[in-house]
């Protein structure tokens, strides 16, 4: 069974849509489904920071706007679910800037929620693993960098080969008992020290 779907009671879901019937349809039908929620209107200046999943208005007004500014500014890590009126350029242009994973469209209907919310948590999920795992290589891709620049300073300023300068790196990060990469950003702090 999928974490997401296993998962789905846990969930805290921030409804940002104006009190009428369908917001009120769309958080009775959350709550069946077991989770946590809450309705805001107007949207505030600052958002929640707890939220798992955020469905959210999309529509051409300044509400949407308020809303995208808050959003973008709360670093939030919450899946977001767009509810779409209708399909304008301008408001599908909103949705995909703000990075909504799934949409749920106007007139809300109980069929396709639960599906929305997996697939949101699903998604999101995926998406945090991959930019976890570019960072990690990045960082990576960095150590390498200083590795080779470590090298090179050793091989010019001392004479050593390659592989003299790896051994050296390799020797003094197990003698000092802490990593290579250490060793080499020390190596390249000091050669720029002594540029200076």
């Amino acid at each position: 069974m999928l974490k997401a779907l296993r998962d789905i009671r846990t969930l805290r879901v921030v409804i940002y849509h104006p009190k009428d019937r369908e917001r009120d349809e769309l958080v009775a039908q959350i709550r069946r489904i077991g989770c946590e929620v809450e309705a805001v209107w107007p949207p505030p200046e600052k958002l929640r920071q707890d939220a798992d999943v955020v469905f959210m208005l999309f529509r051409q007004d300044g509400f949407t706007h308020v809303l995208l500014k808050a959003l973008a500014e709360s670093g939030s890590q919450a899946s977001l679910i767009a509810i779409v009126e209708f399909e304008s350029p301008a408001v599908i242009e909103a949705v995909a800037r703000a990075g909504a994973v799934s949409i749920v469209t106007k007139p809300i209907r109980a069929f396709g929620l639960l599906t929305s919310l997996v697939l949101s948590r699903t998604i999101s999920a995926k998406e945090k693993n991959l930019i976890d795992r570019a960072r990690k290589l990045e960082s990576k891709l960095e150590g390498f960098r200083r590795m080779e620049k470590a090298k090179a300073i050793l091989i010019s300023r001392k004479g050593f080969s390659e592989q003299e300068a790896y051994d050296t790196i390799r020797m003094r990060a197990m003698s000092a008992r802490v990593s290579m990469d250490v060793v080499c950003a020390t190596i390249i702090d000091a050669d720029e020290f002594i540029g200076l």
